[in-house]
């Protein structure tokens, strides 16, 4: 004889072996009892939850010789014993998917007045919703009206495909999932009539893959029996999910790997993470999971305490969508490790939903040890500190306040006041040899005053040696010209007060002379503007560097021609006086007969030979001369 599926060789045989359906087993055994069957009855619900098995011990009940009284069949008459061996003409069973047309219902429908040995004629048509149109419309007035000893019994998984006028000529009795515990006791027994020997991770494996049914926990089962131990158990899983909760990319991407390798589609990889995470994620949300075995439920909080609600909920979604463009990939693997990558990697995720993770993640850390600050001395350890941000700031303390002050206070007295005597004006703006002004450095010059020193005026840049970090006064290094730059443009300019930065925004760093970092402004008198707020660019430059760096300011002629585009800063939160943006008039910085003067000089220097004549205007047809 050859060999037997579990499944069906420990078929419940009676309502009391039914598992996990109390309310239909009550409403059925209540019904034959009393002797108040339906002529029909529709059950619906999941694969492998006993709807045709509980058919057919509604049709031994309804035709047992020696009934004990209670609805429950005999089991030993020559009725129950036919039913069982499936050569009963009292039961008859049919597969609505292949005998779905109108001229298999019109053949069943024509041979239900025939009469059966037994009391009650039982009709079950398994996956009714697959029939034609036309065949539940063939099959509603038997249904509606059957002889007297005919009982319809209708199976479906799915309900809601089945019209509403075969519906309401029914009795629907919905099955549900079996719990864990109950599949756990019933595959324990099994296995034990069975005189199979299998561990308890076994068994709760195969409670795992039957997920809720009998039928496929029963056939897992025989499938560990018969290869010795659970071999289809994906390892992967669990060390995708250590991955996740620490956050390492590189064990999830071996784990992927492994998985790959030995034949595992990556679908079936992300649906057994979605329903690992799934469980924590209920289990989180303190939902019942009795559908689950003790150990997985274990499982699913041990998952839970190491990964936050904002993570569960962000590794479902990206790995739902991940498993939907999976159907439609050249290469599914590929959706599976970008999710793991986002997942995995915060800095690969722009997603809003990655942020929220990470705030609760932060937040679930709590407060750092006042042990573990950062430096803020400027240490070796010191990194730049966080740029200053206008408006948005929460007050200092009174402590700090007054050290600010303080610090003001004594920057403004070592600071000289703005130049007013002649002897530091300089020269006449229309001298082209002016020893104040500093051209715009050329490549050729900073290769060459990388080379050596050079010799210049007392305003002019000396070039650095590439060995030596130029230092300030203070004694602390200066930082470099490059550092200047990308600091000024990124993120001093944009902290200053309007009134600094319209001033200062003109100007640009050129190099570093003995002691000080050197700034060029147009002309001299938007260099005195500017020195009128330089107390104000000294302190931002020493809270961005963490030390104070020396500046001078001087005169650059090309600075006009093309100001650096530095990105403006974000308006303040709230306006003050100081803050009003200031008003400079161009008349203020030069006035138009020196602008002239200038532009002649430079015409005359660029021409030689040329000379200055005056054209007098012409004269129009009858109006006298201009005088």
């Amino acid at each position: 004889m050859a060999h037997q599926a579990l499944y069906r060789r420990y078929r419940p045989a009676s309502f009391a072996e039914l598992r996990g359906q109390e309310p239909v087993v009550r409403a059925l055994q209540n019904a034959v009892q009393q002797g108040r069957v339906g002529h029909a009855y529709l059950f619906s619900g999941p694969r492998g939850t006993g709807k045709t098995s509980t058919a057919r011990i509604l049709a031994k009940a309804l035709n047992c010789n020696e009934p004990p009284g209670d609805g429950e069949p005999c089991g030993q008459c020559p009725s129950c014993e036919a039913i069982a061996a499936n050569t009963s003409y009292d039961l008859i069973e049919l597969d609505a998917a292949s005998n779905n047309k109108v001229d298999d219902i019109r053949d069943l429908t024509s041979r239900v007045a025939m009469g059966s040995p037994g009391r009650a004629k039982v009709y079950v048509l398994d996956e009714v919703h697959m029939l034609t149109p036309g065949a539940e419309n063939a099959l509603l007035k038997t249904l509606e009206e059957p002889p007297d000893h005919v009982v319809f019994v209708l199976c479906t998984t799915e309900p809601h495909k089945v019209v509403p006028t075969i519906r309401s000529r029914t009795q629907h009795l919905e099955f549900n999932l079996i719990d864990g515990e109950v599949l756990e006791d019933h595959a324990r027994w099994v296995a034990q009539q069975a005189g199979l020997e299998l561990s308890d991770d076994a068994i709760d494996h195969a409670v795992h893959r039957g997920a809720g049914s009998a039928r496929d926990t029963l056939s897992a089962l025989d499938q560990i029996a018969a290869a010795g131990g659970v071999t289809d158990r994906l390892e992967a899983v669990d060390a995708i999910i250590e991955a996740l909760a620490d956050m390492d990319y590189g064990p999830a991407f071996a784990a992927v790997h492994d998985a790959l390798r030995s034949g595992r589609e990556p679908r079936l990889i992300g649906e057994a993470l979605i329903d690992h995470l799934r469980s924590a994620f209920l289990s989180t949300m303190g939902v019942d999971l009795s559908h689950l075995t003790d150990a997985q439920q274990e499982r699913a909080r041990a998952i839970a305490d190491r990964i936050s609600p904002a993570g569960l909920t962000r590794a479902l979604e990206v790995l739902g969508t991940a498993l939907v463009e999976m159907r439609q990939a050249p290469d599914p693997r590929v959706d599976l490790e970008v999710a793991l990558a986002r997942l995995t990697r915060r800095d690969l995720d722009t997603d809003l939903g990655a942020v929220v993770e990470r705030l609760e993640r932060l937040e679930r850390r709590g407060p750092a040890a006042p042990g573990n600050d950062p430096p803020r001395d400027g240490g070796p350890d010191a990194g730049p500190p966080p740029p200053r941000r206008r408006g948005g700031d929460a007050p200092r303390g009174p402590e700090k306040a007054r050290a600010a002050i303080a610090n003001m206070q004594a920057r403004q007295a070592d600071t000289p006041p703005p130049a007013t005597d002649p002897d530091r004006a300089g020269p006449p703006l229309t001298d082209p040899g002016a020893s104040d002004r500093v051209p715009r450095p050329t490549l050729g010059a900073t290769r060459a005053g990388r080379a050596g020193p050079s010799t210049g005026d007392d305003h002019a840049a000396q070039p650095t040696n590439p060995g030596t970090q130029p230092t300030s006064a203070a004694g602390p290094p200066l930082p470099s010209r490059e550092e200047l730059v990308l600091a000024w443009g990124d993120t001093v300019l944009a902290n200053l007060s309007n009134r600094a930065r319209v001033r200062f925004q003109a100007g640009r760093f050129l190099t570093h002379d003995a002691d000080s970092a050197v700034f060029a402004l147009p002309n001299r008198i938007h260099l005195d503007r500017c020195q009128e707020a330089r107390n104000e660019v000294d302190e931002a430059l020493h809270q961005y560097f963490g030390r104070p760096v020396a500046m001078r300011l001087v005169v650059d002629d090309d600075t006009a021609a093309a100001p650096p585009d530095f990105p403006q800063g974000p308006p303040p939160a709230a306006r003050t006086a100081d803050d009003e943006p200031e008003a400079i008039d161009p008349d203020e910085l030069m006035d138009e007969e020196t602008v002239t003067q200038q532009a002649i000089t430079n015409l005359l220097a660029a021409f030689p030979g040329s000379e200055v004549v005056t054209l007098e205007p012409p004269v129009e047809p009858g109006r006298p001369p201009t005088p």
